[in-house]
């Protein structure tokens, strides 16, 4: 079982009116984080929250979440003030596998920005090459946007409303890319169900492996209390499908082992 760790909130930065990014000083898992990882963190309000890590500072041994405001909860999580201090279990998980990436593609959506960034800021330390597509509401939605052009070779935004780079969602930009674009790329996708059940679709029919991070309602984070279990075909057993738990077993699966 991981540990729990007493951490205090060293900086935070808001992001409109319901979003921020919180760093927190932690040397465990500043230290032993890796991209697709997630953190339990505190609150009054019963359970802890699940917040998939966006980025790590090894020599600060710091590491940040991106929040969004969506209950009491996370609405008194982004009020906390730099010094408040909160309790946090993790790292947790199994986040994504770079060992026979030859080169990267990453989608994000929603929330799924943040871990997304994790995984640029690794291929850029690691010197892999990396290319992100984030789908946004609007212009005044699209976070992290200077952050993600300095981390990675190439970024492209698409936007509902069209005001900012494609008009559409991440499919209107990846239905764009010619095959010699994604030669040797493995697709990392995190965000919304649809939209990674589409973008996998997508990397089946173009041969490509995808990886996805399913985010389900979490209230553990250990794989003891079954509440975000999630259907993974099993034909090799002699089985439809089975069961595995998203917190413990992913959150990162192979796409083609998903059932939707």
């Amino acid at each position: 079982m991981k540990e729990e760790y007493g951490i205090r909130l060293v900086k935070k930065e808001l992001l409109g009116e319901t979003c921020a990014v919180l760093t927190f000083f932690c040397p465990e898992i500043a230290l032993s984080a890796k991209p697709g990882q997630f953190v339990n963190l505190s609150c009054s309000y019963f359970l802890k929250r699940p917040f998939g890590i966006m980025s790590v500072d090894r020599d600060e041994k710091t590491f940040s979440i991106g929040v969004r405001k969506v209950g009491k909860g996370t609405e008194q999580i982004i009020k906390a003030n730099e010094g408040d201090t909160f309790t946090v279990l993790g790292p947790l998980g199994n986040g994504f596998d770079f060992s026979n990436v030859k080169k990267l593609l990453l989608v994000g959506g929603g929330t799924g920005i943040f871990p997304i960034f994790f995984a640029a800021q690794y291929a850029k330390e690691n010197n892999i090459p990396c290319e992100v597509v984030n789908g946004y509401r609007s212009k005044n939605d699209a976070f992290l946007y200077d952050q993600f052009c300095c981390a990675c070779g190439a970024f492209h935004a698409t936007t509902d409303a069209g005001d900012l780079g494609v008009k559409g969602n991440v499919m209107a930009y990846l239905e764009t890319m010619d095959d010699s674009e994604l030669s040797d790329s493995t697709v990392m996708v995190v965000g919304p169900g649809i939209m990674m059940r589409k973008v996998s679709e997508w990397a089946k029919a173009k041969g490509l492996t995808c990886y996805v991070s399913l985010e389900q309602r979490m209230a553990c984070g250990i794989g003891a209390c079954l509440v975000c279990i999630c259907k993974i075909k099993a034909e090799q057993e002699g089985k439809e499908f089975v069961h595995k738990r998203c917190c413990k077993d992913g959150p990162v699966f192979n796409a083609e082992e998903v059932i939707w």
